[in-house]
C-alpha cells in the first residue's frame, strides 16, 4: 500500500524563494561562469536527493523513498513511530512528520499525507508496537522514543 508525502505549501514556497535568491547573483552580468555552474549543480543535487518521496507498507517491511535514497525497514526492527511538528528540517517538505526509530538505533523522518491510516497499517503489521498518544511504541515504553 503506497502513501504519498505531505507537502506544506509555505515550506515549498520558502525553499523555492531561497533557491532563486541564491541563483540570481550568479546570473548577474560579470559573474564568473564557474559560479553559475556551481549554483545550478547545487540546486540539481538538492532536487535529486529529495524528490520523489513516498512510502509503502509492504509485506516484508516499511519502504521509504526519498530521492535517490531507498530503504526497506523490516517490521520486526521497528521500535517506534512518533508524530511530531517541527519546521527545522526541510528535507521532507512538511512541518508535520513522523519520526521512525529502529531497534538498531537508526532514525528516519518522513511526512505522510494520510498519517492515521499509515499508522494503522504499520501497527497491523508490527505486533511488537502498540498505539500510544504520540504514535506507536513498545508496550513497556511510557515516554516518546524520539
Amino acid at each position: 500500500m503506497r502513501f504519498e508525502t505531505r507537502y506544506d505549501r509555505w515550506l515549498v514556497i520558502l525553499l523555492i524563494v531561497a533557491a532563486v535568491c541564491s541563483l540570481v547573483p550568479s546570473f548577474l552580468p560579470g559573474a564568473p561562469g564557474g559560479v553559475r555552474l556551481l549554483a545550478v549543480a547545487i540546486c540539481a543535487v538538492v532536487i535529486v536527493s529529495t524528490l520523489p518521496q513516498y512510502y509503502e507498507v509492504r509485506s516484508d517491511g516499511l519502504f521509504i523513498r526519498q530521492g535517490w535514497k531507498k530503504r526497506l525497514i523490516p517490521y520486526a526492527s521497528l521500535a517506534g513511530l512518533q508524530s511530531m511538528v517541527d519546521w527545522r528540517s526541510a528535507g521532507v517538505f512538511s512541518s508535520q512528520r513522523i519520526a521512525i526509530a529502529t531497534r538498531e538505533g537508526k532514525r528516519y523522518l518522513i511526512a505522510v499525507a494520510e498519517e492515521e491510516r499509515f499508522l494503522e497499517e504499520v501497527a497491523r503489521r508490527s505486533p511488537q508496537l502498540e498505539r500510544k498518544s504520540f504514535g506507536l511504541g513498545t508496550p513497556f515504553g511510557s515516554a516518546p522514543i524520539i
